[in-house]
């Protein structure tokens, strides 16, 4: 009797060609059909390998470490499924059963010890919503315009995004802990557990605490709905958690360097590359100068067409920026209409090729606390790039250039100036540099200030 082989079990992606995570299938095929289920676990189409039947885990392919652990464990997770299976097969086969696909499925649910849910009668109350429940609720609520945030604004996709990735781990958390999803679990002893789980789990602080945030928020929203009246969230040890890590910008020089750079070989590259620039000399978040349209441009020859004004998709703020002679070059190398973008993700993986590609080598040391561990190592400038560097190099540059703070906070919008100066990358050479011309070190007298003459209509 042919025993069946692993090859006989195939891995099939529900959407191959979507644009977020998608379903994953276990598949096995024989004389009289197929056996199809799901196997309750998602990957991004861009990081499945259809010929080997798993998720990218080459190191060169996957350069975030985060991404290469999740995509280990997800292989891991399959390959129970896929050996489960092949032990059931090989079991009736034994025992000179014919293949059926529900006998089929009853006995992998066995074996992967599944219980399948009870149906409800028709008397039977409808089970409360839990927490998780709300969360994907609210979601679907807030995507078709049913729900806005504190600005009566659409909240931006980046942010529905995030809920998601909060609720996976809190189900991951509740499940490995065999905790509850019910609102009364999310209490004070709930913050401090799955903080040192997400601690345990080598995720850094800035990340544990924009989980725990998005926690907070949501149950904050889910009390205003009136779903619960647990009020741990509203505790001031109920907080968000984060340092200020030593994070990188692109001076002048080194951007000239990447506009310069000839990529008219690598198409990816070089769009990456136009996209990024106009990001570095507008300010803009990549959520918005990726979504760039003619029509942002002052039309009928208004400034010479140098002004750029967009309604902002995370705040809802309009600002206008004056344009510099690169970023008008790359619009016009477009016509206006600006390439389609890809992921923030994949973007900040090609963001990492195009800074060494550029040589931008420079030596940073990096320190983060990462593990519950204070990490201090030494990188390469180009690890270090990523999308929210354009918006930093924009803030940086402009405030050396001698560019009036509160004129750049206009555009970035930032609320205050501390916060600015907080966000900005200057060293104390730089802002000595800065106060050589300043009078009160120079000796020289103060230039005459102008004052601006209004004239009322």
């Amino acid at each position: 009797m042919k025993t069946i082989r692993d090859k006989s079990v195939k891995f099939l992606l529900k959407d191959a060609k979507s644009d977020r995570p998608t379903l994953i299938y276990l598949v096995f095929r024989y004389d009289n059909g197929r056996f199809i289920t799901s196997t309750g676990l998602s990957v991004h189409p861009f990081m499945w390998d259809a010929k080997e039947q798993e998720a990218i885990t080459e190191a060169k392919k996957i350069r975030n470490k985060k991404d290469l652990a999740e995509n280990q464990n997800l292989n891991t997770l399959l390959q129970r499924q896929r050996s489960a299976l092949l032990k059931v097969l090989n079991t009736l086969q034994l025992a000179q059963i014919p293949f059926d696909n529900e006998v089929i499925k009853q006995h992998l649910d066995t074996a992967l010890e599944r219980t399948k849910k009870a149906k409800p009668t028709k008397d039977a109350a409808p089970a409360p919503e839990t927490f998780t429940d709300y969360i994907e609720r609210f979601v679907k609520e807030a995507r078709a315009g049913k729900r806005l945030n504190a600005k009566n604004a659409h909240f931006s996709p980046g942010t529905l995004v995030n809920f998601l990735k909060f609720k996976n781990i809190i189900v991951a958390y509740q499940s490995k802990t065999n905790g509850s999803l019910a609102f009364d679990a999310f209490t004070l002893s709930f913050y401090d557990s799955l903080k040192k789980y997400l601690t345990a789990q080598g995720k850094t602080l800035n990340y544990i605490g924009a989980v725990l945030n998005g926690i907070k928020m949501l149950l904050k929203y889910a009390y205003r709905d009136g779903l619960h009246q647990n009020t741990d969230f509203q505790q001031k040890e109920f907080r968000k958690i984060e340092e200020e890590v030593d994070a990188v910008y692109l001076n002048d020089v080194e951007l000239q360097a990447l506009y310069k750079l000839d990529l008219s070989q690598d198409s990816r590259l070089d769009r990456v590359r136009d996209l990024f620039l106009i990001g570095c000399y507008t300010g803009l978040r990549f959520s918005d100068y990726t979504q760039l349209q003619p029509q942002n441009i002052a039309s009928g020859g208004r400034f010479g067409g140098r002004i750029l004004t967009v309604t902002t998709q995370k705040t809802g703020a309009k600002v206008s920026i004056p344009l510099n002679a690169n970023v008008q070059a790359i619009l016009d190398k477009y016509n206006g209409v600006l390439p389609r973008t890809l992921s923030n993700q994949k973007f900040n993986e090609y963001l990492k090729d195009l800074g060494k590609k550029a040589e931008l080598k420079e030596p940073v040391q990096r320190t983060r606390t990462k593990g519950g561990v204070r990490i201090t190592e030494n990188v390469e400038k180009w690890e270090l790039i990523t999308t929210h560097t354009a918006r930093r190099s924009f803030s940086t540059n402009a405030f050396l250039a001698g560019v009036p703070t509160v004129s750049i906070m206009k555009i970035t919008g930032h609320k205050s100036e501390s916060m600015f100066l907080k966000y900005i990358k200057v060293t104390s050479e730089q802002n000595a540099i800065m106060l050589l011309d300043h009078p009160h070190f120079s000796g020289k007298p103060a230039p005459v200030e102008r004052k601006a003459v209004f004239k009322i209509a």
